[in-house]
């Protein structure tokens, strides 16, 4: 089934057919026009009451329409486009919140190689097309059919770059727009950086030189780049790879995941490699991602997996949070997230549950059983003693007819005044009741919710999203937060 596309904007020339405005929808920072045909577009006035109180130029052979104005609600304009031949009107309902407008969509082809896909109504392994926006409106997307895209803000493809094996896997605009760093699953596991413009590979670096690689084809146990942070004219990336393994445990054979992660700063324009962490050897868990201040002087990444529900002795235990000096790779300290041993579990992932706030502030992370850690780390960081703020169970184990259940903490974002939001997944079992049912036959109450902390840990708001959420994005101003949801075919639900 191919996969599609969709350009959404949040917030040919005329001839004997008839020009004229298909449909004026509100966005958040103006309105997306549509016309029933291209036109040659020169202007688009916008009429409130008595007189136009907003206009733009265009200049341009287009039949969709971008208008940046402050409109209110419960009020209704008349849009006036002047083409090169004629002007025609509209005049709209009242607006009253603002919609998605797509611009464009496009097939991003059919996934190469070992990636599990299924017909709508079978289950399969989730395909990852991570997307990310530049300050200049461009769209870059990561494609597990092996191409790395941007697109323009109206949907076009500018370039397109073929990775030669394996999936793309992350992808990051540089601040300023200049670059795009994309990462990839791989017998490689390589880095990219690309001119964001032109689609130029500037340089590449293959993290399979540290991780070592895999004889395999399957993507998931080949070296992968887990995520980026770029500040100012530095890369931070996360790096990682998984393998199969059993121990002994009670006289059964038990497959557990071995996790081998690194990570690395680079210079963005040159590549040059400025530290590695660990200096020598490697994490024995999985970095899922890392976060860095807008200064660039504080690294935050969480452990994720390795340990075998605590069966396996880590030297970097996945249930640490990690400070790091952003400058030099140094550790600065470590903070124990203690398992909820009475459920079962001997160990609690953070994995990609972890931020810091943009002011370097603070930070935030939740470990996988539903337990949100809140740190002030200023001078902490210098003392190297962590500073706990709130530890709060927002989504705790609980026992149903005498099998515990969990819901699985997920993506964790702290703003520059201490508050937090954070994403709660689905249900599971815990390890504890492993064995007493195959699946819960309950949801944990808390299960695919949204929820929003204050600097105290108060809840402000929650909003259950009645479905599974997937990669929630928060726009660069802190004031939305975009959320993606799957949709289960089997129960017809979100």
């Amino acid at each position: 089934m191919p996969i599609i596309f969709l350009i959404f904007f949040l917030c040919g020339c005329l001839t004997e057919k008839k020009i004229a405005i298909k449909k004026i929808v509100p966005t958040r920072t103006g309105a997306g026009i549509r016309l029933t045909g291209p036109a040659s577009v020169e202007s688009v006035f916008i009429r409130h009451g008595k007189g136009v109180f907003f206009q733009q130029k265009f200049g341009k052979k287009a039949d969709l329409l971008l208008v940046d104005f402050n409109w209110k609600k419960g009020e209704s304009y008349t849009f006036d486009i002047k083409t090169a031949d004629g002007t025609f009107s509209e005049k709209t309902g009242p607006f009253e919140k603002p919609f998605p407008f797509e611009l464009g969509k496009d097939d991003l082809g059919k996934p190469a190689g070992e990636v599990e896909t299924a017909q709508i109504n079978e289950w399969s392994k989730k395909l990852y097309e991570e997307v990310d926006v530049s300050a200049q409106n461009r769209i870059g997307v990561a494609g597990f059919d092996q191409t790395v895209r941007v697109y323009n803000n109206e949907g076009k493809l500018v370039w397109k770059y073929k990775i030669p094996a394996g999936v793309a896997r992350c992808i990051k605009f540089s601040p300023a727009g200049g670059y795009l760093l994309a990462g990839e699953a791989s017998p490689d596991g390589n880095i990219y950086c690309f001119c964001a413009d032109t689609g130029k590979l500037c340089w590449k670096y293959a993290a399979a030189k540290d991780l070592g690689t895999s004889k395999g084809t399957y993507y998931g146990h080949q070296p992968k780049i887990c995520s980026f942070s770029i500040v100012g004219e530095k890369v931070y990336v996360s790096a990682a790879m998984t393998t199969e393994d059993y121990i002994a445990d009670s006289g059964r054979r038990v497959k557990y995941w071995p996790k081998k992660g690194i990570l690395y700063a680079f210079d963005l324009k040159t590549g040059k490699l400025l530290w590695r962490f660990p200096d020598s050897g490697l994490l024995d868990t999985a970095p899922l991602k890392v976060s860095v201040d807008a200064r660039g002087r504080y690294l935050v990444f969480g452990g994720w997996g390795g340990s075998a529900n605590g069966r396996i002795r880590q030297k970097y235990p996945e249930n640490r949070l990690y400070l790091l000096d952003a400058a030099n790779g140094r550790l600065l300290w470590r903070y124990l997230v203690p398992p909820a041993m009475e459920y079962g579990f001997g160990s609690a992932s953070i994995g990609s549950g972890c931020n810091i706030s943009q002011n370097g502030k603070y930070v935030a992370c939740c470990s996988m059983d539903g337990r949100l850690f809140f740190f002030d780390i200023r001078g902490c960081a210098e003392k190297k003693i962590p500073h706990l703020i709130y530890e709060k169970a927002v989504s705790m184990p609980l026992s149903v007819s005498g099998i515990p259940i969990y819901a699985y903490g997920g993506k964790v974002f702290c703003d520059d005044e201490g508050d937090v939001l954070l994403t709660i997944g689905r249900t599971y079992i815990a390890p504890a009741g492993k064995g007493l049912a195959k699946a819960p036959d309950v949801k944990h109450p808390r299960e695919n919710s949204l929820i929003k902390l204050d600097r105290n840990g108060i809840i402000s708001w929650l909003w259950p999203a009645r479905g599974p959420i997937e990669s929630p994005c928060l726009s660069r101003d802190g004031r939305y937060l975009v959320v993606s949801m799957c949709h289960n075919y089997i129960t017809r639900s979100k």
